[in-house]
């Protein structure tokens, strides 16, 4: 057993929560520090490898733990987070589990996701506020009965492209400039039959959409710092009366991201707030 740790700023715990701590996640402790500024990292790990790859992408450092009984150690798995009445999501990859659940709720779409070293789980505020504007606004174009298309910005664990896929988007893509999100959100999607769906690494930063396809939805949970540059050409990608998601949006950095949607000429969204975080949901013209 090896331990990977990382000291931290405070005003980045949601954010590692999200990371570490998804549905089923139980190999990871995050502690504040005395003071309340600071919050340490921990991510046990069976095989010292994991905890190498987790070194290489977020610094900090790694021991190995004395033999214990890690497994009575363990909390036990979360609750299934449902969306509305349309998703279910679990952390359970059991085949026979599965069945169960899908037994137990007909009428849901039942997303399996085991925790992985990928951002989106669910049960995140900006994640979850995501999936029932997905669910909302699918609903709006079943009402209208027409197809709609998707594309998911830092799809992380790969699941809100999933979930619009299980709503009935087609098509839908995602991309994610780390390479191991890509990897863990292909096999999400491979676990979840959704393999109309595409998936790739890619940098927002360097996406050109003039060139490609226009969307119905996009949606972007990322922080605002990388949202506020590439509102542009979220603005370019969007179909005519298509739908816009920003979110990974902290309360004090709202303002910015308003002001920069309005200058990018997206019409003036709706917030919903959730805790510190905010996520916007606007519609273009049509």
């Amino acid at each position: 057993m090896h331990v990977w740790s990382k000291l931290s700023s405070a005003k980045w715990r949601d954010a590692w929560e999200e990371r570490f701590l998804g549905l089923g996640q139980t190999d990871a402790v995050i502690s504040e520090l005395p003071g309340g500024k600071s919050v340490r990292v921990e991510v046990y790990c069976e095989e010292e490898e994991r905890a190498r790859e987790i070194k290489a992408q977020f610094g900090g450092s790694i021991r190995k733990l004395k033999r214990e009984n890690w497994a009575a150690m363990a909390p036990p798995q979360r609750t299934p987070i449902k969306i509305r009445d349309a998703l279910l999501v679990t952390g359970e990859a059991e085949t026979e589990a599965l069945k169960t659940l899908r037994a137990a709720h007909p009428r849901r779409q039942v997303i399996s996701l085991p925790a992985e070293l990928a951002f989106g789980t669910g049960d995140h505020a900006t994640t979850s506020t995501c999936l029932r504007l997905l669910v909302d606004i699918s609903r709006v174009y079943d009402k209208a009965d027409r197809a709609w298309s998707m594309l998911d910005l830092g799809t992380g664990s790969g699941l809100l492209a999933i979930a619009a896929h299980k709503l009935g988007a087609t098509p839908v893509e995602g991309f994610d400039f780390d390479p191991t999100a890509v990897a863990v959100a292909n096999r999400n999607r491979a676990r979840n039959d959704a393999l109309n769906v595409h998936l790739y690494e890619a940098d927002v930063f360097e996406w050109n959409p003039s060139t490609g396809r226009r969307y119905d939805v996009i949606a972007a949970n990322l922080f605002a710092d990388i949202l506020r540059p590439n509102l542009d050409k979220i603005a370019a990608a969007l179909a005519p009366g298509g739908h816009w998601i920003l979110s990974g949006i902290l309360r004090e950095h709202e303002d910015g991201v308003l002001a920069a949607a309005t200058d990018a000429g997206l019409p003036a969204p709706e917030a919903r707030r959730k805790g510190k975080w905010v996520t916007l949901h606007g519609r273009a013209q049509p």
